[in-house]
């Protein structure tokens, strides 16, 4: 099934830009909306629906970095450019004698960028320094980090660091979702929940102090939003267990950046004492009021819970949902993170409320030893890797990964958590058949439309893949 195309900037953005142009500096964030607005309500009569991950498919160009020239025919915009570069260069020349330079400086990216390394194994950590440890619950620690330099970790809410570590000499690498708010001045955490058998949740949660440094891939992930102040929303998150580390992020972001919007949040545990962030929780629906519900459902209540009882399944979802008051208006937007089957009952839960599954953002993690080992082909194939109108054919050894064989071979390919977790890996299967571990975070969508992970797929015969973009 084709996917539908990423959209153009047309004349009603350059319109839009022009407008903003032209108004005060303050009037900029409500134009910005009202073309938001404008583009969903157009998207909606078109029969494109409205997606709640921000991708580099789907994020609208800023209003600042459109073209109002835009609103003329294409060669005369292209005429109008030419002069103005001409008028810049000779004012350059001869008001304020500059020369242009004979090289163009690429921007540097930020910290929360994909990573794009030639000819390097998807190994590149770098440091962050453990600066606070604070015990949330007897098997949740929040762990807070700073860059190596003291400075702040750049991410968006809702984002994931691969952490490595080494226990009895084996390297392992887990995700661990970033549970702050992504504010200015907000110290940066991860959460991490011990699981039974869990390695490195184990590891951490029993040795992990103040002083120590981890050593990190990230920030990942397009479990996110991007906050504006001019917003007004209703966001529905649902949680299970560790799985509110992502949304704790979110919904704090949102609460403090968007002063109209709200957000309903029905959190499932197993116990009372299992709640990870329950007075964090509690402070904030007291700060805020009406514009947080924190619905509690616990499988093993105390005698004085008068909350939901029982497993965040499908029916007792829907009978919070309804217990809430939750209406779908056809433009709520809803973030699921949790154990994969209450993900699974979820989605079941939503599709028989008619929730379209594009408004429908979910965080899978799962701990590698619960992956299925795909090994792939059992002998060494051929794959050719297209990028950038160039060609490329590499050698996948039995057992390696697509990503492993194309950086071992020097070809620059995008990639960030190496773990299947973030999609920056993302490319498109031309031919062949590709085998991945599974699960991945690789939408439903997405997979009918041939997309493949490089870092956990490997080829089962000879095939073709796609690199998007540059």
């Amino acid at each position: 099934m084709e996917g539908k195309p990423p959209r153009r900037l047309g004349r009603f953005d350059a319109a839009m830009s022009l407008a903003a142009r032209a108004m005060p500096g303050g009037l900029t964030p409500w134009i910005e909306q009202a073309r938001l607005d404008a583009t969903m309500i157009m998207d909606r009569a078109s029969g494109r629906s409205p997606t709640p991950l921000v991708n580099e498919l789907e994020s609208p160009t800023p209003l600042d970095q459109v073209d109002p020239l835009n609103l003329l025919p294409r060669r005369v915009a292209e005429r109008v450019r030419a002069a103005q570069r001409d008028a810049r260069m000779l004012r350059d020349r001869l008001i304020l004698g500059k020369t242009p330079p004979p090289l163009i400086e690429r921007p540097r990216p930020s910290a929360a960028s994909v990573v794009s390394l030639p000819g390097k194994t998807p190994n590149m950590a770098r440091p962050l320094e453990v600066v606070d440890v604070v015990r949330e619950t007897d098997d949740a620690v929040s762990i807070y980090v700073t860059e190596s330099d003291g400075s702040a970790l750049e991410f968006k809410p809702g984002q994931f660091l691969s952490v490595d570590v080494v226990i009895d000499g084996e390297p392992l690498r887990r995700a661990y979702s970033l549970a702050s708010a992504c504010l200015p001045d907000v110290p940066r955490h991860i959460t991490v929940k011990r699981i039974q058998k869990g390695r490195v949740s184990n590891h951490l949660n029993d040795t992990i102090r103040i002083g120590d440094r981890l050593a990190v891939l990230g920030p990942s992930g397009n479990f996110t939003v991007e906050p504006r102040s001019v917003n007004e929303r209703h966001l529905v998150m649902i949680a299970g267990g560790s799985g509110i580390t992502p949304i704790m992020s979110i919904l704090e972001t949102v609460l403090r950046v968007e002063t109209g919007s709200r957000v309903t949040l029905i959190y499932g545990n197993r116990s009372w004492e299992d709640v990870i962030f329950r007075d964090r929780l509690e402070s904030l629906r007291q700060e805020f009021g009406d514009r947080l519900v924190a619905d509690h459902v616990l499988e093993h209540p105390p005698d004085w819970w008068t909350g939901e009882r029982g497993l965040l399944g499908s029916e007792v979802l829907e009978s919070r949902l309804q217990a809430l008051g939750v209406i779908d208006d056809g433009m709520l937007r809803y973030f699921v993170c949790g154990p994969t089957p209450m993900m699974e009952q979820t989605h079941a839960a939503l599709q028989r409320r008619g929730v379209e599954p594009n408004r429908i953002a979910e965080e899978r993690f799962t701990s590698p030893e619960d992956r299925s080992r795909n090994a792939g082909s059992d002998k060494t194939e051929l794959v050719q890797v297209s990028r950038g109108g160039h060609e490329h054919g590499i050698q996948v050894e039995p057992g390696q990964s697509i990503l492993e064989a194309a950086l071992a071979a020097g070809i620059d390919m995008p990639f960030s958590c190496a773990m299947g977790g973030c999609g920056a890996c993302r490319v498109r299967r031309v031919a062949g058949d590709v085998q991945m571990e599974e699960p991945n975070c690789l939408s439903r969508d997405e997979r009918e439309r041939g997309y493949v992970l490089t870092c956990v797929g490997r080829p089962l015969s000879p095939c073709q893949i796609e690199v998007e973009g540059p």
